[in-house]
């Protein structure tokens, strides 16, 4: 059963590959699509951190995977669980995937894509 969702950005095919891998667990959405009836609070950047909702609480970038993480069934297998299961590892892999990624979309965005 789903209790919450996972917000990312649906044009970058890293993420959609990633957040697909936590379907069964929680209800995906695409920042970008979504738009005003995403309803964040001030401070809650979608382009700048995967933002998770779950059980009433809200998580960001590391932290967000870091909970699925550690959620029963474990959501995500066992390359989430290595890459972000400890809050130091995950400290250091988020903004390097995540720079990764916007460097992806510079040079996509650079190429006319």
């Amino acid at each position: 059963m789903k209790n919450g969702r996972l917000i990312h950005d649906g044009d970058c095919p890293f993420c959609r590959w990633y957040c697909r891998r936590f379907e069964s667990a929680v209800t995906l959405v695409d920042f970008r699509r979504a738009g005003a009836a995403l309803d964040l609070p001030g401070g809650c950047d979608p382009d700048r951190a995967l933002i998770l909702e779950l059980d009433g609480e809200r998580y960001a970038g590391a932290r967000a995977l870091w909970r699925l993480a550690h959620s029963p069934g474990r959501p995500g297998g066992n390359l989430n669980f290595w890459l972000f299961g400890k809050r130091r590892v995950g400290a250091l892999m988020y903004p390097l995937l995540r720079a990764l990624r916007n460097t992806y979309l510079v040079i996509r965005k650079a190429g006319g894509k």
